[in-house]
């Protein structure tokens, strides 16, 4: 049922930066009919703010904003392995830095006045434990994210400045507006739409002012509660009826991948915020709850009335799969930043990958993501968009994570695809679908780099 609505919602929210209180909802009707292909709907839309259009699900699957553009803050003692993630370039004895090609097509080229010229800024970093070079090098990786899907047109209208004549939100109406967006969240007798309202609503508006993100991190209420309306519906849902209505099970989805993107977008470019941290160390249960949601795959009705829902419920999977895979790659980075108050870095992503391969799902969540590679690499030629690119990335950065940190993931990949890593995702390949003009091409060639190394040779895993 909630299939386009998000469509038109999406992009209802795009044009407007201040909703109106009216929350009457169009008529149940409409959210039968299906958009498959991303295309926007063109009716026109219904007045009230939050009378949503969903998106189909399958239309966000190959666009840009079901990607999680985020830092990269490695860990202080993992840092001498990861330079190359991002494109510095150091002398021999690796303490020298330096960024070609500046003009990277930066998110802040919103003033035609000022002159684009290419220059190289050097750096020299003595200890790459220092926290400048830690937030120096999440800033890059942010920015190189960021660029890469700002040449997407879909994400620059998605999250483009409201035009007209609005008048910018003042901090109190955005303390006020992420207030009320949080009360009506937690009213009990909210239906599945007017929570997929709400949630649409919270991402685009936090994608536009960094301040709710902020908000966001400053209680634990809100972080839990969606974790807690993810547990409802993943892997199963808890409502009965949906293990056998097909309809309502992709309703469901829907909802759950917005939340899971909103997540994304909190997570994204927050490492400062220190009561994140505080968050995700105070109640650990709550971020195991989540790693298990995001590597398992949610559970379908089997049989059902409607034939052709098939088909949605297999893009809304695929969806699914991507925009977890993109929710884990933030959380992985905040366990390489080490800042949850444990001994050392290293401790800290060997604990979180010692939990993963505690968990059955994973070893299926693996292999889905690198059949996922398989498939992106191999199946045309055809240049990926930028959201691929930066999905792409965030791939391969888990791989590397599970060669690196999991003896038992390193041993699966290895045992199990070395020959996909052989024949199909190999240089050539990468080459052909990674356009040179995205600036993340560089980074994902240098991971690609790593990863195929941790796969060819048998090296033991760190602690």
């Amino acid at each position: 049922k909630l299939l386009q609505w998000a469509t038109g919602f999406s992009l209802f929210l795009s044009e407007s930066s201040t909703a109106s209180k009216d929350s009457t909802l169009g008529p149940p009707s409409d959210l039968k009919k299906l958009s498959l292909h991303g295309q926007r709907a063109g009716g026109p839309l219904p007045n009230p703010s939050r009378s949503c259009q969903l998106t189909s699900a399958s239309s966000k699957a190959s666009g840009p904003f079901c990607i999680t553009d985020t830092k990269e803050p490695q860990g202080l003692s993992d840092h001498k392995d990861s330079l190359s993630e991002i494109p510095f370039k150091c002398n021999g004895n690796g303490n020298e830095f330096y960024l070609g090609n500046s003009t990277l097509a930066s998110p802040l080229q919103s003033n035609p006045n000022l002159e684009k010229k290419e220059s190289e800024l050097h750096l020299y970093v003595i200890s790459t434990t220092s926290s400048i070079f830690l937030h120096l090098k999440s800033s890059w990786n942010n920015y190189i994210i960021k660029a890469t899907l700002l040449q997407d047109p879909l994400y620059v209208s998605e999250f483009s400045p409201a035009t007209g004549s609005q008048k910018p939100y003042r901090s109190e109406e955005k303390i006020k507006h992420f207030g009320q967006l949080k009360s009506e969240l937690f009213l009990k007798d909210n239906t599945l739409r007017k929570i997929l309202c709400l949630i649409m609503e919270l991402k685009v508006t936090a994608q536009k002012n960094f301040i709710l993100k902020r908000l966001f991190w400053k209680t634990s209420d809100l972080f839990y509660f969606l974790v807690n309306k993810l547990h409802e519906y993943l892997p199963e849902s808890r409502d009965k009826n949906a293990l056998h209505n097909r309809t309502q099970r992709a309703d469901e989805l829907v909802v759950c991948i917005e939340i899971i993107q909103t997540l994304g977008r909190m997570f994204r470019e927050t490492e400062t915020e220190s009561l994140r941290l505080n968050i995700l160390a105070a109640k650990k249960g709550t971020l195991f709850n989540l790693l298990v949601i995001l590597i398992s795959e949610p559970q379908i009705p089997k049989s059902g009335p409607v034939f052709d829902i098939q088909l949605v419920l297999q893009k809304l999977i695929l969806e699914y799969t991507d925009t977890a895979t993109a929710l884990l790659y933030e959380i992985l980075l905040v366990f390489q930043q080490g800042n949850l108050g444990l001994e050392s870095t290293k401790f800290a992503i060997s604990w979180i990958m010692s939990f993963l391969q505690s968990c059955p799902p994973i070893i299926t969540f693996v292999a889905s993501i690198v059949k996922q590679v398989v498939k992106g690499l191999s199946a045309s030629f055809q240049l990926l968009s930028p959201g691929r690119a930066v999905l792409l990335y965030q791939q391969f950065y888990i791989l590397k994570s599970c060669l690196q940190y999991s003896k038992t993931l390193a041993e699966y990949i290895r045992n199990n695809y070395r020959e996909e890593f052989r024949y199909f995702i190999h240089m050539p390949a990468l080459e052909k679908r990674l356009p040179l003009c995205y600036p993340i091409t560089q980074p994902t060639t240098q991971l690609f780099h790593e990863v195929l190394k941790l796969v060819e040779q048998k090296q033991s895993v760190k602690h």
